[in-house]
This record gives C-alpha cells, structure tokens and sequence, in this order.
C-alpha cells in the first residue's frame, strides 16, 4: 500500500504568534482506522485529548513533522508562499506516494498552487487538495491535530513569557488588551505579532474621537 500524507495548518488567521504547518503520513491500510483513533479536526477535539489521540496514531505506526513559522517569518512573505514551501518540505521528509491536503487557498488559484508544488517536488507524488479536508478525511484530520498540538505549546511558551495573549486570534478580548498595552508601555507592537495584519495596523493608525 503507498505511504499517503495529510497535510493541515494552525494559526493560520492569528496575529499573534506562529504559523504551523504539519503533515502526518500512514501506511494506506491504516488510512480507514485513523477516525476510530479519534483522528479529526481539532477544532472538534477538546485540547486535553488532541495529545492522547496523537499518541495513539504514533503507536500505530504514524509518522508527523511539522513546519513553524515565527511572526517575524510570516510579515515578510504571503501565507500562501509560506504553505508551499512547508508542503514541499512535508514530502521531501516524510516521501509519500499519496499528499491530500485542506486546500489553503480559493478554488480559482488552487490549479496554480498544486501545480507549483509539484513542480518543485523531487518525485511523482499524487497530490489532492479540497476546502474541509480536515472534517472529512481523518488522515488530514491527523495532520490538523498535529499542528495544533505544535502551535499550542509555542502558545503557552509564549504566555510563559508575555503573559496572558489568549491563542493569538483577533477576535479575542485577551489578545486585544496584550496588544494596546503593550503599544501603550512600548510604542511599537511586539516582536509575536503579525504587525502587517489589519487587526495590528488598526491598532497604529486609532480612530480619532469626534
């Protein structure tokens, strides 16, 4: 059976901290076992079991990596650059036959995005790519755990050392009270933030009171 690589990210809409992109690769045969393992988007997952199942997977022969990309990494380039180069390093570590991936950009680019990565690819890889891929394939499910699991212990290293910066999305109230202190004391936003992120710049260029 081929070996087949599921391929997921974490962090992707944050403003604070790093990208992750994580790929986990199984032998073919035990592709339809993963969802009994609990493999599944993490989103659907509480944090305290994403660890559990994870070593589950490892016990049945799984293999994972996972790709991060600081803050700083992820202001100077596109998120979509980023993923390729992370994908095509996935496969260059793990050497699928198989790569099904959560489709990180629109339907319109995704021709070009998969034909850029094969391209760069050393081997003939088959390679797949559909939006909720992590819901419905546990394998990109596994993946997606994997990468969460990563981007979580950054998050708390972080939290160890900056205090509380929630999980780094906008919409949080603990991120939005980190960053306005923090401007406040400092004048400039930190070094985990995504400064070019419109949530940053909003930050920076304040409404003036009528």
């Amino acid at each position: 059976m081929p070996l087949v690589l599921g391929i997921d990210e974490a962090g992707r809409g944050a403003v604070l901290g790093p990208l992750v992109v994580a790929g986990v690769a199984v032998d073919g045969r035990l592709r339809t076992r993963l969802r009994e393992l609990g493999a599944r988007d993490s989103k659907s997952v509480a944090r305290q079991r994403r660890r559990e199942i994870l070593r589950k997977l490892v016990r049945e022969s799984a293999r994972g990596w996972a790709i991060v990309y600081p803050a700083p990494q992820v202001d100077a380039n596109s998120l979509t650059h980023l993923e390729e180069q992370a994908i095509r390093t996935l496969i260059e570590r793990l050497h699928p036959q198989q790569v099904v991936i959560d489709a990180p950009v629109g339907p319109t680019a995704l021709a070009g995005f998969l034909g850029r990565v094969r391209s760069a690819s050393t081997s003939p890889v088959e390679i797949s790519a559909y939006p909720k891929a992590d819901v419905s394939d546990p394998l990109v499910g596994a993946a997606s755990l994997l990468a969460k699991v990563v981007r979580d212990g950054y998050l708390d290293a972080l939290r160890a050392h900056y205090g509380d910066i929630g999980w780094g999305y906008p919409g949080e109230q603990a991120v939005h009270r980190f960053l306005t202190a923090w401007l406040t004391e400092h004048g400039h936003l930190p070094p985990i933030c995504r400064a070019r992120w419109a949530s940053a710049q909003a930050l920076l260029r304040p409404e003036l009171p009528l």
